[in-house]
C-alpha cells in the first residue's frame, strides 16, 4: 500500500526549543512577503515589483496540562519579573513518517496568549508569535 503525498496534523510534530511539543491541538502559520511598484516618472505601469520586508507569524492553539506552567514553562516568554532578560525560541514542525522539516521558524517572540477555561470543557489557550527568520525547505533531521 502506498503512502499518500498530502500531509495531515496527525503526521507533524512540533518542537520548540528542541523539546517535543505535545499539546498543540491546531497550528497556523502566515509568510508576508509583500512588494514595492517601483515606478518611472510618467509611466502607468511599474516596470519592476521589489521585495519589501518579509515577516513571519502565526497562532497555535493548545491544551493546558496541569502543572505545565503555560508558555512560560515551555521556554516561549520569560515570567513577568524577567521579561527584559527574555531570549527568544526556536519552532520546528517535523513530519514524523518522513523526518522532513515542514516549517522551522527561529528568533520567534509571543505576542500575546489567551487561555479558556469553559465550566464543562478543557483549559486550552491560544498563542500569537512573530519570528524574525523561518524556512520551509525540505531537508532531514539527524
Amino acid at each position: 500500500m502506498s503512502r499518500s503525498p498530502i500531509l495531515t496534523g496527525s503526521q507533524v510534530v512540533l518542537y520548540v526549543n528542541g523539546e517535543m511539543y505535545g499539546k498543540v491541538h491546531s497550528f497556523h502559520w502566515n509568510v508576508e512577503t509583500p512588494r514595492n511598484d517601483i515606478r518611472g516618472v510618467d509611466a502607468i505601469i511599474p516596470f519592476e515589483l521589489a521585495i519589501a520586508t518579509s515577516k513571519v507569524a502565526g497562532t497555535m492553539s493548545i491544551y493546558r496540562l496541569s502543572r505545565d506552567g503555560g508558555a512560560e514553562g515551555a521556554g516561549m516568554i520569560a515570567p513577568t519579573d524577567a521579561l527584559s532578560r527574555e531570549k527568544y525560541f526556536t519552532m520546528v514542525l517535523i513530519d514524523i513518517s518522513s523526518g522532513f522539516v515542514v516549517f522551522q521558524a527561529d528568533h520567534c517572540s509571543v505576542d500575546s496568549q489567551i487561555w479558556m477555561a469553559d465550566a464543562r470543557g478543557t483549559v486550552s489557550g491560544q498563542i500569537s508569535w512573530s519570528a524574525m527568520a523561518w524556512n520551509n525547505e525540505v531537508r532531514r533531521i539527524g
